[in-house]
């Protein structure tokens, strides 16, 4: 089955709550009327990009970004502050579209990076991250950072 992956627009926050509700749960967060709010005001005020990922019958994953800047380089990095795929979605490469997606968009926006911190213990995405060309920088108790060099500085 086909997954077509779109940034979403704030029409689409009724679709995708409850999908960004089971990423937060896998946080150990319960669920809350403010994950609405905050998922809405994200994407209403573009300070984050929502790319949603969908399978035909409905909404299957997400992944959320937004720009840190770098004022020495005079440049932006993108930073994956979320990727998540529905249980009942997974092996069927949605995670790995979404982050083509994400990778797709930070270039066509000249970011030079792509940074994302996922736990020590989440198997799945280290190795879906290191299969992109994601170098771990760090790991500090039970996060692991990775970037992505997309382009050189100024």
């Amino acid at each position: 089955m086909n997954i077509d992956i779109a940034y979403a627009m704030p029409g689409d926050v009724d679709e995708l709550v409850d999908l960004f509700e089971q990423y937060r749960s896998f946080y150990g967060k319960a669920p809350t009327p403010d994950a609405r709010t905050f998922l809405a005001e994200r994407i209403e005020t573009g300070q984050t990009l929502v790319l949603v990922a969908r399978d035909g019958v409905g909404v299957v994953g997400f992944a959320q970004v937004y720009r840190a800047f770098d004022s020495i380089h005079l440049t932006h990095d993108w930073v994956i502050a979320d990727l998540f795929v529905d249980g009942a979605a997974r092996g069927r490469r949605v995670g790995g579209s979404l982050l083509e997606a994400v990778l797709d968009g930070a270039r066509e926006n000249g970011a030079h990076h792509v940074r994302v911190s996922t736990q020590s213990n989440n198997a799945y995405a280290h190795r879906l991250y290191e299969s992109h060309g994601f170098e771990q920088l760090d790991t500090t108790g039970a996060t692991v950072y990775y970037q992505l060099k997309l382009r050189d500085h100024h």
